[in-house]
């Protein structure tokens, strides 16, 4: 894992109000997400090394936490809150290699280089009055750790049907008291395509399984409907399965 200093964001202007500004703010909550594709012959070395560093950061009390999902296509995704764009122009790691020391630190670097032959950031937006979760907005749930992530891509001119769509979604779920629960999150700065990712989470795949059949079993005319209105707008749908990782995880001490 590398973070990388993410440059051209000044772009970025006051362009609205501050009114505005605290309204989206309790909207959404962006994420920084940094994913490394693993090779699977190096699997076993690169968790090691997550491991070592996330042990790093705890010692030395590093400020900045993340959470890890690693998908069943062997990639290693690191997700980290953000305050906003201005964060991306900084090396928020410096401050932990001087306190490490610079050998002891690239020498970490160093091993998870050797795991994966590229990496990249992208930047995603929890979008809550989207998402259903009516015990609460959380992200990583207890005894649930296992996700099934579906990205609906669409263009970038059915965004505001894309909205509706969704906003259908969650009326229908909400009316309808349905168990499953999930969080909905919106495609951003250096996504591949536009898209709206819905999250759920479950103990494990079989839980998944028995959720979704009791969600279908709920919908029936009214869930056909609501499908073939998301159909008309879809460029294509993807679906990602893997484990959250709290082992791989870091949550900075408050």
């Amino acid at each position: 894992m590398r973070t990388i200093k993410l440059l051209g964001l000044l772009l970025f202007g006051c362009m609205f109000t501050f009114n505005m500004q605290s309204q989206e703010e309790s909207r959404y909550q962006r994420y920084l997400i940094h994913m490394d594709p693993v090779k699977p012959s190096m699997q076993t070395e690169y968790e090691k090394t997550a491991t070592d560093f996330a042990k790093m950061c705890k010692d030395n009390n590093y400020a900045h936490s993340w959470m890890t999902l690693a998908t069943e296509d062997n990639k290693y995704h690191y997700i980290s809150p953000m305050k906003n764009f201005a964060e991306l122009d900084v090396n928020s790691m410096s401050s932990l290699r001087e306190k490490v020391g610079a050998e002891d630190f690239d020498k970490v670097f160093e091993d998870f280089d050797k795991c994966y032959d590229k990496h990249s950031d992208y930047v995603i937006s929890l979008d809550k009055e989207l998402s259903y979760m009516p015990d609460g907005m959380q992200t990583m749930i207890e005894g649930e750790n296992y996700r099934e992530n579906t990205l609906y891509y669409f263009a970038p001119s059915n965004s505001d049907k894309a909205v509706e769509v969704a906003q259908a979604f969650k009326k229908f779920y909400t009316d309808n008291n349905i168990g499953t629960h999930y969080r909905l999150y919106r495609s951003g700065f250096g996504t591949d395509g536009t898209f709206f990712l819905v999250a759920v989470a479950a103990k494990d795949a079989m839980d998944m399984e028995r959720k979704s059949a009791e969600a279908r079993k709920i919908m029936g005319p009214k869930g056909q409907e609501l499908f073939a209105n998301l159909n008309k707008i879809l460029l294509k749908t993807e679906t990602v399965r893997g484990w959250m990782r709290p082992d791989l995880s870091y949550m900075a001490s408050k």
